[in-house]
């Protein structure tokens, strides 16, 4: 084995046991007080040779400016320590893209990414092999059970069989494949039997894939279209949704859990009781709070165990809400009662009485929803907010659903004292599965002043 070779094997054995059994809290109090200490180390050392933070005060965090992603790419260069230009890293990813093959890498094994581009913006991101080698170990330990665990390190026992189902893969998810472990990559961009039957072929032990595709493949296997047995089922990309998890829930008889991860890294997963905690022992979080209550806030979040490409005070566009009931599993890190999606994904009325705009967040409309369509045979619809009017799709639009939906739409405004917004409804179309799903969506505000 080649020294390289040993030294990431060795990082990710480290990563995994740390994930595993390490890092263990009495309280937060305790957890915060570790974290300002990596903190601390992340600004005095990680970001010496950092171009874009050379004349910038790092006493404390808050010293640093707040980055969005147009900014990120705008000084891409001055952001990553290898000083690799947008042009470059642009240049083999979307190579990649076309060709798909994921496999090359820039000097010095520097893999790049590149973002789904949901919010119209597409990000790019660097990782050096450790990191990768970091990543790989961090999300096996956090999202395996006890019995893929046992699994993975019996070595008398077959190999742990994964299939992800993803629009591309990465040197980021090759990095688990090993001797002990059967990685097959479904790529969304080839037609669905193609990958369908990659899955019914390799019968995976474990099933990775977007909520819109779990639930295309449950529905599969409900149908008697798919006949596998995975023993854990795992939502990633996108918002897993109440109705999605039941579906796959009786196709499998299992929960699946959640991987919350985009271009800024690993955030969270759920834990053994069904929570999705945030990855405070790699990342910090500072909550931009969008209601008085303290429940919902879109995230800055430093990592600080990152060194290639720096990620510091960088906003986030998921609005996350706030569990602040202690978690049956035992960690302390901030536990969501959901990921209600991104900014945009907020829709917003006026008020009755003032003519301020107010949120409307996704969760609350999916309730309304769920309740309107009950009965009507409509399994997925999308709402999209086109300044005053709300285009609403549905499945097997009809007459008696578009009445149901608009009395419901119209009850919650009176009972929240908003002003009801113009309903038109469209066919519906199905996207591509490679196509991040977003049942909820804002393309345009109303024109009213905001609150």
């Amino acid at each position: 084995m080649k020294p390289g070779s040993v030294r990431t094997a060795w990082t990710f054995i480290g990563a995994f046991v740390r994930a595993r059994w390490g890092y263990r809290f009495n309280d937060r109090g305790a957890l915060l007080r570790w974290q300002k200490r990596r903190i601390d180390r992340f600004l005095h050392r990680t970001l010496d040779g950092i171009a874009y933070y050379a004349r910038q005060p790092r006493t404390q965090l808050g010293d640093l400016p707040i980055i969005d992603k147009a900014e990120m790419m705008a000084h891409f260069h001055a952001l990553n320590r290898c000083n690799v230009s947008l042009e470059t890293a642009s240049t083999l990813a979307l190579r990649a893209e076309v060709d798909r093959d994921f496999s090359p890498t820039l000097p010095l094994g520097i893999s790049v990414g590149l973002s789904s581009g949901t919010s119209g913006r597409r990000g790019i991101f660097l990782v050096s092999p450790r990191e990768r080698a970091l990543w790989a170990g961090t999300v096996l330990a956090r999202t395996l059970d006890r019995w893929s665990v046992l699994r993975l390190l019996n070595p008398l026992a077959p190999r742990l069989k994964i299939a992800l189902c993803l629009r591309a893969n990465s040197n980021l998810y090759t990095t688990v494949q090993s001797f002990r472990l059967e990685f097959q990559f479904c790529d969304l961009l080839r037609p669905m039997p193609e990958w369908l039957g990659l899955i019914r072929t390799s019968s995976p032990d474990i099933l990775i894939a977007p909520a819109s595709v779990l639930r295309a493949l449950a529905g599969a296997q409900l149908a008697g279209g798919l006949a596998i047995c995975p023993h854990q089922v795992i939502s990633v990309a996108e918002v897993l949704e109440h109705d999605d998890a039941e579906l796959i829930t009786s196709a499998w008889g299992l929960r699946p859990s959640q991987i919350y991860q985009c271009t800024e890294g690993l955030l969270g997963q759920s834990c053994a009781a069904g929570s999705v905690h945030l990855n405070e022992e790699f990342i910090h979080f500072e909550p931009q709070w969008l209601d008085s209550q303290g429940e919902r806030f879109v995230p800055l979040i430093t990592d600080f165990t990152r060194t290639t490409q720096i990620f510091a005070r960088h906003r986030i566009d998921d609005v996350l809400r706030v569990n602040p009931e202690p978690c049956p599993c035992g960690r302390v890190t901030l536990r969501l009662s959901a990921i209600e999606g991104r900014s945009d994904d907020v829709l917003w009325l006026p008020a009755a009485e003032s003519a301020l705009l107010q949120p409307v967040f996704p969760d609350v409309l999916r309730r309304t929803m769920a309740v309107s369509v009950a009965g009507t045979g409509i399994s997925d619809y999308r709402i999209e907010q086109h300044g005053d009017t709300w285009q609403v799709h549905a499945e097997q639009e009809n007459a008696d659903a578009c009445r149901r939906i608009a009395a419901g739409i119209d009850q919650l405004c009176a009972q929240l004292g908003w002003r009801a917004p113009q309903l038109t409804f469209r066919p519906w179309d199905d996207l591509r599965a490679a196509a991040k799903r977003r049942r909820i969506v804002c393309i345009k505000r109303p024109e009213v002043q905001s609150a």
